[in-house]
């Protein structure tokens, strides 16, 4: 495999033209890989027909090989992450036999991509002149496919990382030797905490790695000491009491450490850590959280709770792949729509009129919001957020395209400044269980992070937005839900032949008293699906995870039917589908409108 002389005929013959290079480009490309006669002597396909039976359109990938990788080429110098979401969504239609790999170009750079992995961030970005420097990345091209080699693993580096958490949070929470004994939503807190230097100090918002170093002092400290490293507080706690004053730190070992605030870092709880506990730090330090996953927040989740309450609440992490099933039809899908509307009446003479409609659909995003009324861990608002500035990405990209006329930059700038951008603020949570509504807080923080360091935007990255008002600790089924254009989630699976052992006869009555419309042997799950519908504005959208018996009797009758026979329309449904989860059951996955729904139906 010599990339080489591929990397010599692109300097000097390719030039970036989506169109008419392409095919050359990619042909070339299966040349160097070890295939004389090109992409069809591998026998892929080129401008493969990619057919929607519902819209009864057909659009073209520029290269389908089943089951190895489907390829879409962009033109040069295009930002790339842009035009993920048309890959995703052509990588989800590609069954039977769908490619394990997905590759984005843009003749100078290629994103490698496994969806079942993750499915925002590539595996690997290689510039076409580190073809060769990398080509192990490209193993599964070859014509005797070998497993290729990324520099980064990151469903190994989540595992490691999450093991280490839960087992620092119930060594503080659960020792009950320690004196004085450590209340459970402080040590959740202080696992929280140590959680947001780990990242931040590795994208550049601690100075100079300083919690690692901390972390190595402790080390150091503690090698004089029995057990209890009485100095862990004064450096740890000392960072995050910093953390928490205005203004940055203008000497002494914490200098230049920022205002971070947003409501973590509120309350300093006195912990000295022991031994063992800076040594579960000790070895998260030393992972990358620079391009942390959301599924670490699932694994720590779960990973702190004990199997009988974990059985109780029903609680169980949601696979990124499914929460997209949901996040794409319901937030993504209907947004697309408007934006290709928008663009598709484009013409030289209705500029003006196309940039004041962006404009307009701009302003509608950022006041857009969405639930999850039993949100966990935060995962689905993690990835609705991702989406929506995915989406707020495309849309500016549209706007600075068109605005070319004098003053068009300062207006663009002034619109931000009205409006504002999209915000973790639009997203809003209920959980009853308090770690989790700690972690979801977290997860979203982290997310605006990620957000400012992967797109375009200057947002100010602090002090974090304060979410304590957004994602709130309750009963989702007997507190107020707030009003918003999109509701999404996986509500608790419990059967109902086990409900009343799990939860007692006496919140069962409260239950059936407050929701008399709801078959009293229907599933638990059924009830947020009925209060979803009944929470729903006209032209309001909803999707949630249940369990696959909403398909039938009683529980049908609470949730499925109730959506149909009140105005709603089931547009979007995975009838019966094995979970990707820990869990071994079924599900089955609904989205619907409240009101008449005129797009795509799947």
């Amino acid at each position: 495999m010599d990339f080489q002389p591929f990397i010599d005929y692109c300097n000097k013959h390719i030039n970036g033209d989506e169109k008419g290079g392409a095919q050359i480009f990619l042909d070339h490309f299966f040349v160097a890989l070890g295939y004389p006669d090109g992409v069809k002597g591998a026998g892929a396909t080129l401008e493969d027909r990619i057919k929607n039976t519902k819209k009864k359109t057909t659009s073209f990938a520029d290269l389908v090989w089943k089951p190895r990788v489907l390829i879409e080429m962009k033109k040069g110098g295009e930002d790339l992450s842009i035009h993920y979401q048309q890959a995703f969504s052509y990588w989800m239609q590609l069954v039977p036999n769908r490619p394990k790999f997905v590759m984005l170009c843009n003749f100078d750079e290629f994103w490698i991509y496994d969806f079942d992995k993750d499915i925002y961030e590539p595996l690997e970005k290689i510039p076409l002149d580190k073809l060769h420097e990398r080509r192990e990345a490209f193993c599964f091209l070859l014509p005797e496919k070998k497993e290729p080699i990324f520099n980064y693993n990151r469903e190994d580096v989540t595992a490691k990382i999450a093991k280490q958490i839960s087992t620092l949070y119930k060594s503080l929470a659960k020792n009950n030797a320690r004196n004085p004994v450590i209340p459970v939503p402080d040590a959740m807190r202080y696992c929280l905490q140590c959680i947001l230097c780990l990242f931040a100090e590795d994208i550049d918002l601690l100075p100079d790695n300083i919690f690692t170093r901390l972390i190595e002092e402790c080390e150091t400290k503690g090698k004089h000491q029995d057990r209890k490293v009485p100095e862990s507080f004064d450096l740890i706690g000392g960072l995050f009491q910093q953390m928490n004053l205005p203004g940055k730190t203008t000497a002494g070992k914490y200098k230049d450490v920022d205002y971070f605030n947003g409501g973590l870092f509120e309350k300093i709880v006195p912990i000295e850590l022991e031994k063992r506990e800076i040594d579960l730090l000790e070895v998260a330090c030393h992972k990358n959280w620079k391009h942390i996953n959301p599924a670490i927040f699932g694994s720590i989740f779960e990973g702190t709770m004990e199997d009988d309450e974990r059985h109780e609440l029903g609680a169980h992490y949601t696979h990124e792949t499914d929460i997209k099933k949901i996040v794409d039809p319901v937030i993504v899908q209907p947004w697309k729509q408007k934006i290709d509307a928008v663009m598709d009446g484009f013409t030289a003479k209705t500029k003006h009129e196309t940039l004041e409609k962006l404009y307009e659909l701009h302003k509608d995003l950022t006041k857009y919001k969405v639930l999850d009324p039993a949100c966990g861990s935060g995962n689905f608002l993690f990835i609705a957020y991702k989406e929506m500035k995915l989406l707020e990405r495309e849309i500016c990209k549209y706007i600075k395209t068109l605005s070319t006329e004098k003053g068009s930059t300062e207006r663009f700038f002034q619109h931000k400044r009205s409006n504002g951008l999209v915000s973790t603020k639009q997203f809003y949570g209920i959980d009853l269980n308090p770690f989790a509504v700690e972690i979801a807080r977290v997860t979203l923080m982290i997310a605006k992070e990620l957000s400012i360091t992967e797109t375009f935007d200057n947002e100010e990255t602090l002090p974090l937005d304060n979410l304590d008002n957004n994602i709130i600790c309750d009963d989702a089924l007997f507190t107020a839900w707030p009003e918003v254009a999109a509701i999404i989630g996986n509500p608790p699976f419990q059967s109902k032949n086990k409900m009343q052992q799990e939860f007692g006869v006496e919140y069962i009555n409260k239950l059936r008293k407050a929701y008399p419309e709801v078959p009293g042997r229907a599933d638990f799950c059924v009830y947020w699906f009925y209060k979803a519908h009944k929470q729903l504005k006209q032209d309001y959208y909803a999707g949630l995870v249940g369990t696959n018996t909403i398909r039938q009797n009683y529980s049908r009758e609470g949730s499925l039917d109730y959506i149909v026979n009140n105005g709603g329309e089931i547009f979007n449904a995975y009838s019966s589908i094995i979970w990707e989860g820990e869990a071994v059951v079924h599900v089955s996955i609904v989205s619907w409108k409240n009101g008449k729904y005129k797009g795509e139906r799947s």
